[in-house]
């Protein structure tokens, strides 16, 4: 049998080697890798869109793709640790209200990502820097400003960062400016209408802890009617883009049943705002509509 002299010290040493495993489990938790994932994809879908389908420089495509999830997940760490508080009421199960992590290690650990998102752009020169720090940067301010109801259109710029930041990440082709700014365009205001049906749906508890939103601070009526114009651009945007000649006869189809599927939505939504399993499933039906706009965009070049 083997005699440790200390064995207090053994015990000590496992149980803070368990401490920090769970520590890194949980932060790696609350930077939604699902969500950080689809973002970084997103930029590779854009690069390979705007290289014709070739693929570029194996770095070009670590460095995009960890770009996308770097940036969302820095925006996921910061906005835990910001609503930390909120968090220790609403679902005191989450890491930090659990008290499984510190929220300064969740701080500094949000500010070491959102650095690093932008420091690894450097071998693709000073615009793909550029470009990276703008909606890193943007997309980590957000949860500081959700008390302003201009917030809405700050998430709306940030999810157009893929399409952009992989346009320069490919080489900002001139003949494709066009597809760029248009799909760009698309995105802003359909991701608008549907900000503006969650913070219909989420009316209560934005009240209760302070944060102003569109419906707060204009009525839900003349939201409603925003939500459905934007919509409405957002649409036409997109299927003006195929119609154009920016994109392919794959993309004009696809993008015009996302179109349908999204405004059946929201016209949904505003017709019976008062029924929330209604607003819940308007919501998810502006997902998959996006998802489907997503794939269009993926085929546009056919």
């Amino acid at each position: 049998m083997v005699y440790y002299p200390y064995p207090h010290i053994t015990v000590l040493l496992y149980t803070a080697i368990d401490g920090f495993i769970v520590m890194i489990r949980d932060l790696l938790s609350m930077t939604r890798p699902l969500n950080s994932f689809m973002t970084g994809l997103g930029v590779l879908f854009a690069v390979f869109v705007y290289t014709n389908y070739s693929l570029p420089p194996i770095h070009v495509l670590v460095i995009g793709f960890l770009t996308g999830f770097l940036g969302s997940a820095s925006s996921m760490l910061i906005n835990d640790y910001i609503d930390r508080f909120v968090d220790a009421v609403n679902k005191p199960w989450k890491p930090i209200p659990g008290g499984r992590v510190n929220p300064r290690v969740v701080l500094w650990s949000s500010l070491l990502v959102m650095v690093s998102a932008i420091i690894i752009n450097i071998p693709l020169g000073f615009t793909a820097v550029e470009v990276a720090g703008v909606y890193v940067v943007v997309g980590y301010a957000y949860s500081f400003l959700r008390k302003y109801w201009w917030s809405h259109f700050i998430v709306s710029f940030s999810t157009t960062g893929p399409i952009v930041y992989g346009y320069v990440v490919a080489g900002a082709p001139a003949s494709l400016l066009g597809l760029m700014a248009c799909f760009s365009l698309t995105i802003f205001f359909i991701n608008t209408g549907r900000e503006i049906l969650k913070a219909i749906m989420d009316i209560e508890g934005d009240k209760k802890y302070g944060y102003v939103t569109i419906p707060i601070r204009y009525g839900v009526e003349k939201a409603k009617l925003l939500m459905i114009i934007v919509g409405l651009i957002g649409s036409v945007l997109g299927i003006a883009t195929g119609l154009a000649g920016y994109a392919g006869a794959y993309y004009l189809a696809l993008i015009t049943a996302a179109a349908i599927v999204y405004m059946y939505a929201l016209i949904n939504a505003y017709r019976y705002t008062s029924r929330i399993e209604v607003l819940e499933k308007s919501r998810k039906q502006t997902i998959r509509a996006m998802l489907l706009g997503l794939i269009a965009f993926l085929l546009s070049r056919f």
